[in-house]
């Protein structure tokens, strides 16, 4: 069997978790299958012109031309396409079918809809207007692309134009990433086309002991959608014998210079792995997003080292923490009572074992064979079920915890 993953990447300067997601697939389907049967295809936005891209982004021709060449002289069996906006365009499914391929593209977000991608509107919150209408108008006038009136002018016409002249045999298969998503696409693409298939993360190599743990910690991007100035202005009101950490990029020093105190640092951006060996160390990780999100990479990977998680019971979370468990949820309104809660739990050796053991659905010893067998049924044209990793706690219900 041999695969070719397709990905646009953000910028070099603002990595996603698609980007690191799409990274960690190649090398894991490279481990299993070989690196000869596995291919990738992966433009920047670092390359974007814009006089090129207005002309291109209805549907990119040279991309379109590379990927059929592609897949006919390595026999492709199967084309994975990841993010495709804006520099690939629909133009990279239509050419892995011409070229003979199965496809199967990963919804990372809402973006075929909703133009900021999250159903998420920094007036009003979550947002779903744009949702069930042709062309997306109120996304143009609240600037939801980039907070650019013009720029969602531009996306929503494009994704107008892709959804008008898609064929839904372009696609074999969609992979969503939990129930909460599944659930808000199912009147939007044949349940049968939908499957389950988390996205992984590999075994920790250390995990950090209960005793060694100290301090909460937040990850990600410091704007609204984030939760961050509900974290922050709740954080003022605790004793200071809370402390908070805070890693991601401020740009302007907004925060930085309205709530820098001595018990919140702002650490800006780190590596990778300094990132997660915060994370590891942390009592526990804040997860205050207020968008829906559509999986929850940040959680498990706190999960896999026995930080237990705090998060706003939103979209996704439910799926991850359990309240008492390995974490705690609460509305954003109880978000100072949850955290007094959680700073003296009584029991917080056995919060940190449960959230170790409710990562392990999500190691990749599991969910790798199950993404690779689910390629080999679509190559030999066998049904699928919806169901996702048979037999684990995932997947039981929402919340469910692994070896409950």
């Amino acid at each position: 069997m041999k695969v070719l993953i397709v990905h646009n990447a953000y910028q070099s300067h603002q990595v996603g978790g698609e980007d690191i997601v799409v990274k960690r697939e190649i090398a894991g389907l490279q481990e299993s299958l070989g690196h000869d049967n596995v291919f990738e295809y992966i433009v920047s936005n670092d390359d974007i012109q814009f006089s090129k891209l207005a002309v291109n982004i209805w549907g990119d021709k040279t991309h379109y031309k590379q990927i059929f060449a592609l897949v006919q002289k390595n026999n492709i069996d199967i084309v994975h396409v990841h993010n495709f906006f804006p520099l690939l365009t629909t133009a990279v499914f239509k050419a892995a079918k011409a070229a003979g391929a199965k496809v199967i593209h990963t919804l990372h977000n809402f973006r075929w809809w909703c133009s900021s991608g999250i159903l998420y509107r920094n007036d009003i919150g979550n947002c779903e207007k744009c949702i069930d209408k042709k062309f997306g108008f109120p996304g143009v006038i609240h600037g939801c692309y980039r907070n650019s009136h013009i720029q969602s002018l531009v996306a929503n016409l494009a994704f107008t134009w892709y959804r008008q002249q898609f064929d839904a045999n372009d696609i074999d298969m969609y992979f969503v990433l939990s129930h909460f998503q599944q659930e808000k696409l199912k009147s939007k693409i044949p349940f049968q086309k939908l499957q389950l298939k988390p996205n992984w993360i590999d075994e920790p190599k250390q995990v950090y002991l209960s005793e060694e743990k100290k301090d909460y910690v937040f990850v990600g991007r410091l704007e609204p959608a984030k939760g961050i100035d509900v974290l922050l202005s709740t954080w003022k009101k605790l004793p200071k014998s809370f402390h908070l950490q805070i890693i991601g990029t401020d740009d302007d020093g907004k925060y930085l210079k309205q709530y820098a105190c001595e018990n919140i640092s702002f650490l800006g951006k780190l590596t990778r792995e300094e990132v997660l060996a915060h994370i590891g160390k942390a009592k526990y990780l804040l997860q205050t997003s207020l968008s829906y999100e559509t999986f929850g990479l940040t959680i498990v990977e706190a999960l896999s080292f026995g930080t237990p998680v705090i998060g706003f019971n939103i979209g996704t979370r439910s799926e991850f923490i359990q309240t008492g468990k390995n974490g705690f949820l609460c509305e954003k309104e109880n978000l100072e009572a949850t955290l007094l809660q959680s700073y003296d739990f009584s029991d917080y050796k056995t919060l940190s074992q449960n959230a170790f053991e409710s990562a392990k659905p999500f190691y990749s010893q599991t969910v790798l064979p199950h993404q690779i067998s689910i390629y080999k049924k679509i190559i030999e044209n066998d049904a699928l079920s919806s169901s996702p990793l048979a037999g684990e706690g995932w997947g039981e219900g929402e919340g469910g915890l692994a070896h409950e």
